[in-house]
């Protein structure tokens, strides 16, 4: 019997977004569906936590939207949501406010008459806001007490430094501080027609997109002004490392890297594409090493987040506390390693092939490839982005890897966080 024929993964590029700027300036970005008879609408408005004037503000407004509006009460909203089969996400970030509805297009129209009204007539009863702050106040204290989620509050800390907004790390308080007033004061500066951008996949028709238009589309609504486009963000990282007790815990956290410095794309794509080698996957480098090899954790990984527009590369585990320091030991091998010996082209290839089977799975329906836009709106890239990293991940080399690898780690130095009871 032959064996089966084994062909190299393909990908095509992905069709960008259709734009269209409605009367009143608010841009709609669309991708047509093969998903029949679902939708996905995302309601975007610039300011995020860079613009507030007071932790958590933000946040809370967001949350309330589903609290009260118009008429309706929280159970009145929850009950019509519940009614149609749809739910809305809500969630912000540095530099944006993000609500997301997800339904049947058979329901889009009642629903999106539903989200006018929580966008443009909040209530924000006082009394759902004591209940979502002390909701979110014990979620934070439950958190606090979980190694990985102190060692990222103080890996971001380092990152950005204390000179910067967005090293404050949220205390207990701060939940106890809001008020309504606070929402009022943040809504009105950010919840208006001047800072808001929509992105929408899925099945929608022509009496769909006019009702998006009517409610969203037509005439100035909200008080605020444009914001102004915000500057990069300094950042004033502090390297070294840091070490923070956790009472009771079993295991120690480990974060480790550094601000990406600024790059051109296709450079930021063969990083991204290195990082994967590294210890973006189960085959990766960490995870020969640091699991197979030596035993010191169950899982160990490397990735690059995105902070608004700029980039930090980190590297996350777990680990007993006896096995803390050997392990951040071999992570230096490993990035000896990549800097002074060449990448072997089999690697390359099999990362290769894995990233491009990522790709495959990840955007084989509307709804995936227009969260990868969003990304992209997000961070001030063009829409092509999505596609030029494709095309880094077809064609780039070990010598390429090499270079940049090279390039960005020598001399770079590393935060190293461990959280743990080790830490005593």
């Amino acid at each position: 019997m032959l064996p089966p024929k084994i062909s190299p993964v393909t990908i095509d590029n992905l069709a960008l977004p259709h734009e269209e700027v409605m009367p009143n300036g608010v841009r709609l970005y669309r991708l047509g569906g093969v998903r029949q008879g679902v939708v996905r609408l995302d309601i975007l408005f610039k300011g995020g936590y860079g613009v507030q004037d007071k932790p958590l503000q933000a946040m809370f407004v967001n949350r309330m939207l589903r609290e009260g509006a118009g008429t309706m009460s929280a159970d009145d909203i929850s009950g019509e949501l519940d009614y149609y089969g749809a739910w809305i996400d809500v969630y912000s970030s540095q530099e944006c406010n993000h609500m997301t509805l997800y339904t049947m297009s058979k329901h889009f129209l009642p629903l999106v008459a539903l989200l006018e009204k929580l966008i443009k007539q909040p209530l924000f009863p006082s009394a759902n806001l004591e209940v979502l702050k002390r909701n979110n106040k014990s979620h934070f204290l439950v958190n606090s007490n979980k190694v990985d989620v102190v060692s990222q509050r103080y890996f971001e800390n380092s990152l950005w430094g204390e000179g910067s907004k967005f090293a404050y790390m949220v205390q207990p308080e701060d939940y106890d501080a809001i008020t309504v007033d606070d929402l009022h004061r943040y809504y009105n500066k950010v919840y208006n027609n001047r800072n808001c951008t929509l992105f929408l996949a899925g099945d929608a028709d022509d009496e769909m997109l006019a009702a998006l238009s009517e409610k969203f589309g037509t005439g100035d609504w909200g008080s605020g002004a444009a914001l102004p486009e915000a500057p990069l963000p300094p950042y004033e990282t502090v390297y070294g490392s840091r070490k923070i007790a956790v009472d009771g815990a079993l295991q120690s956290s480990v974060k480790m890297g550094f601000m990406l410095p600024e790059m051109d794309e296709v450079d930021l794509y063969k990083f991204r594409f290195l990082s994967v080698l590294f210890g973006g996957y189960f085959g990766s480098r960490l995870m020969q090493n640091v699991r197979e090899e030596n035993g010191y954790t169950y899982h160990i990984d490397s990735v690059i987040d995105a902070f608004g527009r700029r980039y930090a590369f980190i590297i996350g585990s777990e680990a007993d506390n006896a096995y803390v320091a050997p392990l951040v030991q071999e992570v230096y091998n490993e990035i000896s390693r990549l800097c002074n010996e060449p990448i072997p082209e089999a690697e390359v290839e099999l990362v290769r092939n894995y990233i491009l089977g990522e790709l495959c799975r990840e955007y084989e329906d509307r709804f995936s490839k227009s969260e990868s836009f969003i990304n992209a709106w997000l961070s001030d890239v063009p829409f092509e982005s999505v596609n030029d990293y494709i095309e880094v991940v077809k064609c780039v080399t070990a010598a390429e890897l090499h270079n940049i690898a090279n390039r960005v780690f020598s001399n770079q130095p590393m935060i190293e966080i461990v959280a743990g009871s080790m830490c005593h």
